[in-house]
């Protein structure tokens, strides 16, 4: 009964009550997550800064914010900040830590994914969100078209290699969730109108005690949902390929989508 209640969600709520069951642990675990926070910021001041050279008093809207490990560290830069999340216990737990040193900051549990704000923000920013989106391109699209600034982050298809390639040898495909195309994140974005793109892609490499701790690094912030169609069977074999330590290397694409003067 329970199997088939979960299998009446949507992908939202999928998502949703999977990344809520972790927010505990999520900070502890999320390796990535605070490494992409961080480049993001970095490449937000490489742009200009949040609100570039107008627009300095707007709002700046965060989607999929998680516990606040972007918010961190942009909200203190913002005029207004509302950070949003999928996840209520995501939400909450970003809001016991940033509110008493951030009393004006706005919270609002809210699904990314072809949302439409009640207040257009002057910035829209995003830390490894869109690839939980249905279709990432046309979501991220999407979201440039309701802000004169989109500045994100997104996971890209070739991430983890070492770990597909120990499932190839074995006639397999592993069940880490299918990533976004690199071209086509690209093609679509760039093809928008009234818009100037700028992109660049980083590697981040992190380093695992083995191959379960990794596998076990998806389960702890939540982010284990297997791609669709995909039948679990032993993995051994490649717990054992790596058994004296693992490093995974994940390909990022960093992204801003600014409206163009006219």
């Amino acid at each position: 009964m329970a199997c088939a209640k979960l299998a009446q969600l949507t992908h939202g709520e999928r998502v949703a009550r999977r990344f809520g069951s972790r927010a505990a642990d999520y900070d502890e675990h999320a390796v990535l997550q605070r490494q992409t926070a961080a480049r993001l910021a970095a490449f937000v001041d490489e742009r200009g800064g949040l609100y570039g050279a107008e627009q300095a008093d707007g709002l700046v809207a965060e989607v999929g914010c998680g516990t606040g490990l972007l918010s961190t560290l942009l909200a203190p830069r913002a005029a207004r900040y509302l950070a949003t999340d999928i996840a209520p216990e995501m939400l909450e737990r970003c809001r016991s830590k940033l509110t008493e040193t951030l009393p004006d900051m706005e919270f609002s549990v809210l699904n990314g994914e072809g949302t439409c704000f009640a207040e257009t923000p002057a910035v829209i920013v995003s830390n490894l969100t869109a690839q939980w989106f249905r279709a990432p391109a046309s979501g991220l699209a999407h979201l440039a078209g309701q802000t004169p600034r989109l500045f994100f982050a997104v996971p890209l298809a070739g991430s983890f290699p070492e770990w597909e390639q120990a499932f190839a040898d074995l006639g397999r495909a592993s069940g880490l969730l299918s990533l976004p195309e690199e071209s086509l994140l690209r093609e679509v974005l760039c093809a928008l109108p009234d818009r100037a793109a700028h992109f660049q892609t980083d590697e981040h490499v992190i380093h695992y005690a083995d191959a379960r701790a990794f596998a076990e690094s998806f389960r702890r912030i939540g982010a284990d949902t297997p791609r669709p169609g995909y039948t679990p069977r032993p993995i051994r074999a490649v717990l054992q390929r790596f058994g004296s330590g693992m490093d995974a290397s994940a390909r990022v694409l960093y992204g801003c989508i600014t409206k163009e003067s006219a």
